[in-house]
């Protein structure tokens, strides 16, 4: 669980979006990309991809103050569940009974939840500034970089 959430942590910060991760044991199986698109790029202050979506100043000043205003909670969400995650994990080791694993998971998946709605939300103020071309031309890059099976910015 806690590598899924990394995995769309770090997506996130490429383009905002998680692509589709696979349990940990099938990653490990499958070769990477010779080249793998950076997924630490802001694209909103990317020259290169600022320039491609025609991305200016404002529109970069007011999506980085989304990500500057939102970053926080989701860091600290984050690690909040990952840290819930190795308790279950800790708790399924330890044999402990069904009713307390079950408690404990109806937090972390509460937890996780009001991480996704957080995330989705600065997807949604970050979307507003941008205009129906530029939002397009994203979706396009975003496929382009991570092929059509994968969420959408």
């Amino acid at each position: 669980m806690a590598s899924h959430i990394g995995w769309a942590f770090a997506a996130l910060l490429f383009f905002g979006a998680p692509a589709t991760a696979q349990p940990p044991q099938q990653q490990q199986s499958q070769p990477q990309p010779a080249s793998r698109p950076s997924e630490h790029r802001k694209w909103w202050t990317d020259g290169k991809m600022r320039s491609e979506l025609g991305i200016t100043d404002q529109q970069s000043t007011a999506v980085e103050a989304v990500w500057q205003q939102s970053l926080p909670s989701l860091r600290d969400l984050r690690h909040k569940v990952d840290d819930m995650d190795n308790t279950v994990s800790q708790m399924i080791r330890d044999a402990v009974d069904e009713p307390t694993i079950v408690a404990e998971l109806d937090r972390v998946e509460s937890t996780r939840a009001e991480l996704n709605k957080g995330r989705t939300l600065m997807l949604y103020r970050m979307n507003r500034v941008l205009t129906a071309d530029q939002r397009a031309k994203l979706k396009a890059m975003w496929e382009r970089e991570h092929g059509t099976d994968r969420r959408r910015p």
